[in-house]
């Protein structure tokens, strides 16, 4: 895995102080965040649509006219009520994503140092091992093996943001 930083980040990362550069990787991470979300209401919206249509469908099956004026209202409460968790689930949804997103933006800059350690997991459900490298006693996840950019045994000191279960990983260095 190749990661993408200057020797002038790292400086500025001593410092406590994001790049420019780095800035913006967070804020195309919240932007990705955003767009996800709003992209995940027409998921929201279809499935709320789909599973409305085969109630009402079934309802309608077992109409006639002398049960009609009872069930007809009871019919369009379920359905104003129905709208009325679709569009909640969409207002939650866009709020949570929202929030978050801002706080990537604005995330502190953190840092870990210790000597590297590895681990990794296989997870049979999902299909696919997980790699670990502790610094010191800090965990981070990668999809790949990472021996190689951090060798067993040495000391490193890394920056990164962390909003949540979110890490980005800002740069590294070696401490001799």
């Amino acid at each position: 895995m190749k990661f993408d930083f200057t020797e002038d980040e790292v400086q500025l990362n001593k410092n406590g102080i994001l790049s420019p550069r780095q800035k913006a990787v967070c804020k195309a991470t919240a932007d990705g965040m955003r767009s996800s979300a709003r992209g995940g209401i027409w998921l929201v919206l279809g499935f709320s649509t789909l599973g409305l249509c085969i109630i009402l469908g079934l309802q309608a099956q077992t109409l006639n006219e002398r049960n009609f004026q009872t069930l007809g209202p009871q019919m369009l409460f379920i359905f104003c009520l129905s709208v009325g968790i679709a569009f909640g689930v969409i207002a939650l949804m866009l709020f949570t994503s929202h929030r978050q997103a801002a706080r990537i933006e604005s995330a502190p800059l953190l840092s870990a140092e210790g000597i590297i350690s590895h681990d990794s997991d296989y997870s049979s459900n999902a299909g696919f091992r997980s790699y670990y490298v502790y610094f010191g006693k800090k965990r981070f996840s990668f999809l790949n093996d990472m021996s190689r950019d951090f060798p067993n045994g040495s000391r490193y000191r890394i920056y990164y943001c962390k909003v949540g279960q979110i890490e980005l990983i800002m740069s590294f260095e070696r401490l001799e």
